[in-house]
This record gives structure tokens, sequence and C-alpha cells, in this order.
């Protein structure tokens, strides 16, 4: 429109049709400005709202800590447990002595001592396995929760960004109108 931007002048000030179609261009501009940037918040909104809670991100990450002090509570007892065993233990002499022929009850209690040392290594090693797992989910669910974060944030910098947009677009349409409204004023025949 750039005839707009050039008002003809007619007996007594400028054209009013011209002035008309300029502050009709305007506030279209205008329009069209708060259109876009109302669509773009609410698309963005809907981004943000579609996001995983962090609330149940914080209580996945609660519940999962729990069970890995709980693990390291059951790893750290059957630690002692075996550390028991092991001080209780008969330690062999230096040297070699025939082993006397046991009885058969002495014999079942021997053979029961090196199965519950058997099932106590493989439920340290056990522990130990489980330990690590839940190691490695919280670790996980943490870099989850460290990229959602930064999505989140991410996302609301971009709200802020096209709100200040919008601020900026609304008071320059305003002072627009105030121009165009002096400029009618200016216009104004006079009586």
């Amino acid at each position: 429109m750039a005839a707009s931007q050039n008002f003809r002048s007619a007996f007594n000030g400028f054209n009013r049709e011209d002035v008309v179609h300029y502050l009709e261009y305007l506030n279209t501009k205008h329009t069209n400005q708060v259109n876009q940037l109302t669509a773009e918040n609410e698309a963005l909104r809907a981004q943000v709202a579609a996001l995983p809670d962090l609330e149940s991100q914080q209580l996945l990450v609660s519940s999962l800590e729990n069970k890995c002090a709980e693990l390291a509570r059951q790893l750290e007892e059957a630690q002692a447990r075996c550390a028991e065993l092991e001080q209780t233990q008969v330690q062999p002499e230096e040297t070699p002595v025939q082993e006397p022929v046991l009885s058969p009850s002495a014999s079942d209690e021997l053979e029961a001592y090196r199965r519950a040392e058997r099932i106590e290594r493989e439920a340290k090693e056990r522990a130990e396995l489980v330990y690590f797992q839940a190691n490695s989910v919280l670790t996980e669910a943490t870099a989850k929760v460290d990229g959602i974060s930064a999505d989140i944030t991410e996302m609301a910098d971009k709200v802020m960004i096209q709100l200040t947009q919008l601020q900026v677009a609304v008071g320059s349409s305003k002072q627009a109108l105030q121009d165009a409204s002096s400029i009618m004023g200016a216009i104004r025949p006079n009586k």
C-alpha cells in the first residue's frame, strides 16, 4: 500500500479516503499479528501440557531410590553374615593332617554348612547384581528427568520470547492507532 503511506493533499488537509484506508491497513496488520502470536502461544501451551508431569517423574525417582536403599541394606546384611561365617570358619592347619572319619551326623552338618556358605555367596552375588541394575535404572531416570527439565526450560523461554513479541506488537499497534488518531485530529476540517 504505497499509496496509503503518501497521503494526497486535499483542500484544507489530507484526502479522507487515504487516511481511512491507511487506518484499515494498520488495523488488519495488527489483527493478523495478534492472531498469529495467539495461535503460536496456544500451540506451545499444548506442547507444554503434553509433557510428562514433573511430579510423576520425581515420584518414580523417589521410589527407585527407596528400592536401591533397601537393596543396599540387604547387601550389607548379607556381607555381614558372610563376614561372620568367614570368622567362624575353621582355619586349616599348616601341617597336613589326615581328616578324621566323621560320624554321619557330623558329615551332614559339614555338608549343610558348605551348602549354606554357597547359598550365602550366591545371594551376595545376586544382591550386587540387583544393586547395579537399580543404580543403572536410577541413572537412566535421572538423565530422562534432566532432559525433560531442559525441554521445559527451552519451551518456557520460547513462550516468554513470543509473549514479549506479542507485547511489542500490541504496543506498536497501540502507538500506530494513537498516531492515526492524532493525524485524524490534525486533518479534521475546521467548523
